[in-house]
């Protein structure tokens, strides 16, 4: 008798987020859209959103998503609730948190220093 095939988990592949304002395209482990879903519970349009990191003005939501609840996310009915940043509040988002070994600043005297020694 056979009662392992009962307990089989489903695979559930990788979801398709896309970018609201550049389209660039992404897929996210079923962990991290868990992970994205708990970090924004609160949020009445859409759990699974997340700032895009290519473009920093739209948000990466699914293109066709069903959580555990059967609440199904459509790219198309989710982006026009979705709200671009304005670019005041796009330069803060990008530079709040640089990461300090990619960042240099550099002027023309600096430069000049540099090369002389």
């Amino acid at each position: 008798m056979d009662i392992f095939c009962f307990f089989k988990k489903k695979y559930k592949g990788p979801v398709l987020l896309r970018c609201t304002y550049c389209y660039y395209e992404l897929d996210y482990s079923p962990k991290e859209v868990r992970l994205l879903e708990r970090r924004n519970s609160l949020d009445p349009v859409c759990s699974v959103k997340e700032p895009c990191h290519i473009c920093h003005i739209g948000f990466m939501i699914p293109v066709k998503y069903t959580n555990i609840y059967g609440k199904q996310y459509l790219f198309h009915e989710i982006k026009p609730k979705i709200k671009n940043l304005d670019p005041n509040t796009v330069m803060k988002r990008i530079f709040d948190h640089p990461d300090t070994e990619d960042v240099f600043f550099f002027g023309p005297d600096d430069l000049k220093n540099n090369l002389d020694t």
